[in-house]
């Protein structure tokens, strides 16, 4: 027994399992910059996006995905519960008896949903929950078809939108993990009104819920809802420059978009959604993955979700959960628990490395920020390059620099310099990104 209790505690140690379960519900720090958990600790949000759970897998293959995802890094999800127009589960089933009437919610379809909500809780993710899923493309559940006819929550109205919504509100209250989506890919434009009163009803029927809003690509929930006394964490949504698969061709990165959302707004935000693993060709890449959950990381977000073809859950999911970006990010949650991310001061004015940087406004920028009382600093390298630092602004009389690969969340190399000290010139150790770490053990 004493050596299976060894062993236990080796594999926590091994795959940063050493952080307590989170206690939920969450709520947002008094400092209104990230999550919390319900006894203070800090919330790291690293979320997938198999948006059509509720839909696809059997309730045994849902707890397969979701240990998967648990030993990977992820503690968090990202679903759409009545999903797209006109879809239906793996048994048939849609989520009302009649054509997308909200007033007639199919029981057989939602006991499924229950059941899945009880593992999700049970393996401790926190969810967030679109209700109704806008849609990008004129083909879901908001606005006008491409045809000119309404949509369901037009067709259904304020009045039946808001009865639907007290009734889910009501059937979820006691969940203590959920995060209420609203919107879906778009911005709330085609039913204002009736996305008003959607929100009304879950609020009238929840207390612990935290509430934030998916907008249509290059916007966030405060562009939307810049005074919505209900929204309580912003979502961003960006690709990168010279991005061309997006229907909005003019896209920011991440890093740019992270930097805006923070100084407008004292409100916690996370990446809720950018480039997908494996899609759109080259540009879903491993790296392109970590690149942007890093620049949200180091500029000031409470988290990042990830997103792959598993978002729509294809008969061969299980080998997309194994792609690489996938894998990798484990590292960057067991990073940011090293680091305090709650404590980081991101190195808003770039002042930290003299030379490179890279250049702004690219999908190769380099960001950094400093650790607690700028102690230490970190800087997340997109690419290989040589890099020039000054060290001076990093308030301690020693530097310890040392390599992080954030593809196996190994480290190495370090190098000391103490005071007074000439700036340092760098070189990565290859071509591929990389992690500088300066006074962090």
């Amino acid at each position: 027994m004493q050596l299976f209790y060894l062993l236990l505690c080796s594999l926590a140690l091994n795959y940063g399992y050493s952080q307590s379960a989170v206690a939920f519900p969450l709520r947002v720090s008094d400092n209104q910059r990230y999550l919390e958990d319900a006894q203070g600790q800090p919330f790291f949000y690293q979320a997938d996006t198999p948006w059509h759970l509720f839909f696809k897998l059997t309730l045994t293959e849902v707890s397969e995905y979701l240990d998967t995802r648990k030993q990977q890094g992820f503690n968090s999800l990202q679903i759409m519960l009545t999903g797209a127009k006109g879809q239906l589960n793996l048994y048939g089933e849609s989520p009302w008896l009649g054509d997308h009437d909200f007033s007639q919610p199919n029981a057989l379809f939602f006991n499924r949903v229950d059941s899945i909500l009880n593992v999700i809780e049970a393996k401790g993710f926190f969810v967030g929950i679109v209700p109704l899923w806008a849609g990008c493309c004129r083909a879901d559940m908001a606005g006008l078809d491409t045809q000119g006819q309404p949509l369901p929550m037009n067709v259904n109205g304020v009045e039946k939108t808001y009865q639907f919504s007290r009734w889910l509100g009501q059937r979820y209250a006691t969940y203590n993990n959920i995060m209420w989506i609203i919107g879906g890919d778009n911005d709330p434009y085609g039913a204002p009104e009736a996305y008003a009163a959607l929100v009304k009803g879950l609020q009238e029927t929840t207390s612990e819920h935290l509430f934030t809003y998916h907008a249509a690509s290059t916007h966030s929930s405060t562009d939307v809802y810049p005074e919505a006394d209900w929204l309580d964490i912003s979502m961003i949504y960006t690709y990168f420059r010279g991005f061309n698969k997006a229907w909005n061709r003019i896209q920011s990165d991440v890093y740019e978009v992270a930097y805006d959302e923070y100084q407008k707004s004292a409100m916690p935000f996370f990446l809720g959604e950018s480039t997908y693993e494996e899609e759109h060709g080259a540009w879903g890449s491993a790296r392109q993955v970590r690149k942007q959950a890093y620049w949200a990381a180091l500029r000031g977000s409470t988290g990042h979700a990830y997103g792959s073809p598993n978002w729509h859950l294809p008969e061969d999911w299980r080998a997309t959960l194994q792609l690489p970006g996938a894998r990798s990010l484990r590292h960057l949650l067991d990073l940011m628990h090293q680091l305090h991310f709650h404590q980081l001061e991101p190195d808003w004015e770039s002042e930290l490395l003299i030379t490179g940087s890279g250049q702004y406004a690219s999908n190769d920028y380099a960001v950094a920020a400093f650790t607690a009382n700028r102690q230490g600093a970190v800087i997340y390298l997109p690419s290989g390059r040589s890099l020039q630092i000054q060290l001076q602004l990093i308030q301690n009389d020693s530097y310890q620099l040392k390599w992080y690969n954030p593809r196996t969340g190994k480290s190495f190399n370090s190098k000391s310099y103490t005071r007074p000290t000439k700036t340092p010139i760098l070189n990565t150790p290859d071509d591929e990104d990389w992690i500088l770490l300066i006074n962090v053990d």
